[in-house]
């Protein structure tokens, strides 16, 4: 962030504005709105390009945190600090909720806050990636019914490395969408969409056709990487679906030894019997699998002890998390722990930064994907991406030896 971002203080104690007002300004940034609401940072967000916002959260009328949803909604991208005199847990779980409405939190400041404190949080983070076109109205079912009979939703990879050695063990594939008008659809538009008008099992046997298509080419080309994949709740009861992904591994000469199929733990809280039935037939046939965004639910443990698993994936608002919060790093400690006194391969989502990096390479955790090694690509773009990270890995030092 340069000296000439837009910065938005919206905190109505005139007195804290102007003290905060001034740490900033010492800083050398000189653009800076004003508000003593809610309501009317909404305004000024609406009316300029925000870069930072600094976020009271008691306020008259519209809080702090019915703002953040209402920046959510408008898909607000600039990054957000809280500024409160609150205590430290009611402040977590603000962040929290935030990072789950796609807002880019960067932490808080305690009242009053100085001019390190702020500097340290404007340098902690990557900045987010750059938005991509999204489509400025709901897609038509109609529209979705073409893009799945014409290929039009094709999988992106994000990788995954190890944090011993560094090396690239495997992928996740992830559905895009590039509408030829509106650009990129969100998955959070068209999967929901999908779900709820039976086409869910025609995305999810598109998407891992095609990814066996590029998994064969991998293997082709020497490389021994684990393909993995999203699998709706609804798909997970498609006996149908399921012969289709062994006819795919059978067409195009993949092992499903290298296929690692990712499941919420809450696909299995209704029917525990017919998800044991499925996911036992699962492995029993090589493939992987993984519980995935592993703590948010309510019955984690007990999943891990009565199904088949074979990989526990942290979620990734405990990872962005562990190296500053107390709280998401017991979390994250104990999760690793139960996951090497199970046998399971263990997977940390939202890997940001060195610090983390490091952080959870001591720990033990076997693998990280996040935008601190990869962002999601398109196949084509793999090969590239694989020789800057290990020219990376080499040059940071990043292994940990133990």
């Amino acid at each position: 962030m340069d000296n000439s971002s837009n910065i938005l203080l919206a905190e109505d104690h005139a007195f804290q504005r102007r003290v905060l007002r001034h740490q900033i300004n010492s800083l050398g940034y000189e653009h800076i709105f004003e508000a003593d609401s809610g309501t009317k940072a909404l305004e000024l967000c609406q009316q300029h390009k925000i870069d930072l916002l600094f976020c009271d959260l008691r306020m008259p009328g519209m809080d702090g945190m019915a703002l953040l949803r209402q920046l959510s909604a408008t898909g607000f991208r600039g990054g957000i600090i809280i500024s409160s005199a609150l205590e430290k847990d009611v402040i977590d779980s603000v962040l929290l909720m935030g990072e789950a409405y796609g807002l880019h939190m960067l932490g808080s400041v305690r009242k009053p806050a100085t001019a390190e404190w702020i500097k340290a949080l404007l340098n902690k983070r990557h900045p987010p990636p750059p938005p991509l076109k999204i489509a400025p109205s709901a897609i038509s079912l109609d529209e979705l019914r073409r893009a799945l009979d014409d290929g039009a939703i094709q999988p992106w990879f994000q990788p995954k490395v190890s944090f011993k050695t560094g090396e690239w063990l495997g992928t996740e594939a992830l559905a895009r969408w590039h509408h030829p008008e509106h650009g990129y659809i969100s998955p959070a538009d068209f999967i929901p969409l999908a779900e709820q008008n039976g086409l869910i099992d025609q995305l999810t046997d598109n998407m891992f056709r095609y990814s066996m298509q590029s998994a064969h080419l991998w293997a082709v080309s020497g490389l021994s990487i684990n393909l993995s994949m999203n699998l709706s709740t609804q798909s997970l009861l498609s006996a149908k679906l399921f012969d289709n992904m062994l006819s795919h591994c059978q067409q195009w000469g993949v092992s499903p030894k290298m296929v690692t199929l990712e499941v919420t733990e809450g696909a299995f809280i209704e029917d525990v019997g017919r998800s044991l039935e499925i996911l036992s037939r699962m492995r029993m046939h090589g493939f992987g699998l993984s519980i995935d965004d592993f703590g948010t639910g309510y019955s984690s443990v007990q999943q891990l002890t009565i199904l088949p698993f074979t990989e526990l994936k942290l979620d990734r608002s405990f990872i962005s998390r562990c190296s500053n919060d107390a709280a998401s790093m017991a979390v994250v400690e104990y999760s690793l722990k139960l996951a090497q006194q199970l046998g399971l391969k263990s997977v940390a989502e939202g890997v940001e930064d060195e610090k983390t990096w490091q952080l959870l390479a001591a720990l033990g955790c076997n693998m990280c994907q996040g935008y601190f090694s990869a962002r999601p690509m398109p196949e084509k773009e793999l090969h590239n991406w694989h020789q800057k990270w290990k020219k990376q890995v080499h040059d940071m030092d990043l292994i940990i030896h133990n």
